[in-house]
């Protein structure tokens, strides 16, 4: 079609996650499409199993990690991979931040100035083990004379030294299943909708790896109405959603809030 992009509605009960899961199993036996599937209430791992998929379950206790500030260099179509990237880095301090304000003009010049700053020497010479975590990103903060910086950082930092700082390690799970299901039922309503958006980070990675292969990628996100209840993310994924399909991804949402 012109323009695959999915959308699951239905009231609570009604059977959307039981499409999604047919519509899976058909794409699975009859394309060759990478299918990967955002999970937050754990009720796709048994099919992506019998498939033969894998399941990566993401919570404050577990030892697969996905780091946020991941970004390869065909990370966006034009010559700065880093313009898209440092889009994705303040919707999560605008999460991480919250509050009704989200982040004011002068934190959105601070946080893109640090994210430009950490990721010069990977850019510079790209190799994995120089790829910066959010750790990097906090004494980046603290390094900047502005005092909003020293307010956001001290915001992040409950997520890099404090007890949710899952999302603070470099990536150690091999994603190159053609089918992926990343469970976040049990990161809890903090950081839930956290989990979501880089997930949805995660997967704009694998289309662009794919795109350079011609392959499709589907993506099924669940309970899709978290990522709208904030601006900044809400405008980030209508993005995301606008430049899946030229990469050739095929996104599906599924939500019950109309």
């Amino acid at each position: 079609l012109k323009n695959p992009n999915g959308l699951i509605l239905g009231t609570p009960g009604s059977g959307k996650s039981f499409s999604a899961k047919r519509e899976i199993a058909n794409v699975f036996l009859v394309t060759n499409d990478d299918i990967i599937i955002c999970d937050p209430e754990a009720e796709y791992g048994p099919l992506v199993e019998h498939l033969h998929g894998q399941v990566v379950k993401i919570s404050p206790t577990s030892t697969d990690y996905l780091n946020p500030m991941d970004l390869n260099l065909n990370y966006s179509d034009d010559e700065n991979p880093l313009s898209l990237k440092s889009d994705f880095i303040l919707s999560l301090c605008e999460l991480v931040i919250g509050g009704k304000e989200g982040l004011q003009p002068v934190d959105k010049t601070v946080i893109d100035r640090a994210v430009r700053n950490v990721y010069r020497p990977f850019l510079a010479a790209p190799d994995p083990a120089k790829m910066p975590i959010l750790g990097d990103l906090y004494d980046e903060l603290l390094r900047q004379p502005e005092p909003e910086a020293a307010r956001i950082a001290a915001a992040l930092e409950l997520y890099v030294s404090g007890s949710l700082n899952v999302f603070n390690h470099r990536t150690n799970v091999e994603l190159n299943n053609r089918l992926v299901c990343f469970d976040i039922k049990q990161l809890g309503k903090q950081l839930k909708k956290l989990g979501m958006l880089i997930v949805q980070d995660q997967v704009w990675n694998r289309v662009t790896v794919n795109r350079a292969e011609r392959k499709s990628t589907r993506y099924f996100m669940d309970e899709f109405h978290l990522l709208l209840k904030e601006e900044q993310t809400a405008a980030y994924s209508v993005e995301i959603w606008k430049r899946f399909r030229k990469w050739g991804g095929i996104p599906t949402a599924i939500t019950q809030n109309v």
